[in-house]
């Protein structure tokens, strides 16, 4: 079943600064940590990710709706200590948190505004990389996962829950399957059509949970 999609851009603002990180023990971090933390020094060296390398301070920005909106807030100088400190089980656990730094930047942020743009941009090459680490990761060993099954309820359930985002959620389901699942996407003029069977298992799980929190929200 296909959608159109409409995008709207517009403009927010977050703000960043750069801070000095603690130097890491390398000796008391696994192999699969050491990884983690080259990727995330790799992640906050860019130029670009100066706005997420500490907690958004919403009251010096005068934005008090910002809590209300993101409820799970989360930068990489936190990520950074929570690798130092032993709080990631799992390569798995670091990536959830990385990429809810982008997803909180693109929930808040008007889409087409610089800092939603930035956040893509970083979730994409970040995704590339995080992807290399999994690789290596399996390529010395198979791990047996057994993938959740979607069935036709949750395609249903992702058609029915569209049609109550606004064009900003929109435009947020429309970049992570941009960025995870292109091959469900197709352009026309100004309408973005979506190929829902074409989604990633995986990723289609992900769109329904950010589509019922954003609907709940409102």
């Amino acid at each position: 079943r296909v959608y159109c999609i409409e995008l709207s851009a517009g403009g927010a603002r977050m703000s960043g600064r750069k801070k000095k990180r603690a130097n890491a023990k390398g000796s008391d971090l696994s192999e699969e940590m050491k990884g983690c933390m080259d990727l995330l020094r790799q992640v906050q060296n860019r130029a670009d990710a100066v706005p997420f390398l500490v907690p958004v301070d919403w009251k010096a920005l005068e934005i008090p709706e910002y809590p209300n909106v993101v409820k799970n807030p989360m930068d990489l100088g936190t990520i950074e200590k929570n690798i130092l400190s032993g709080k990631y089980a799992s390569a798995d656990d670091f990536a959830e948190h990385v990429r809810l730094v982008w997803s909180n930047a693109q929930s808040f942020n008007m889409v087409g505004s610089p800092i939603y743009k930035t956040a893509v941009k970083l979730a994409n090459f970040f995704t590339k990389k995080f992807d290399k680490i999994t690789k290596k990761k399996s390529s010395g060993k198979r791990r047996k996962t057994e993938p959740k099954e979607v069935t036709r309820t949750d395609r249903v359930k992702f058609s029915n829950q569209v049609n109550y985002l606004n064009s900003e959620q929109l435009g947020h389901i429309v970049d992570i399957i941009q960025s995870r699942c292109p091959s469900a996407l197709t352009e026309d003029d100004n309408e973005i059509e979506i190929e829902i069977n074409n989604i990633d298992p995986k990723v289609l799980l992900e769109l329904n949970d950010y589509a019922s929190q954003a609907i709940s929200r409102k």
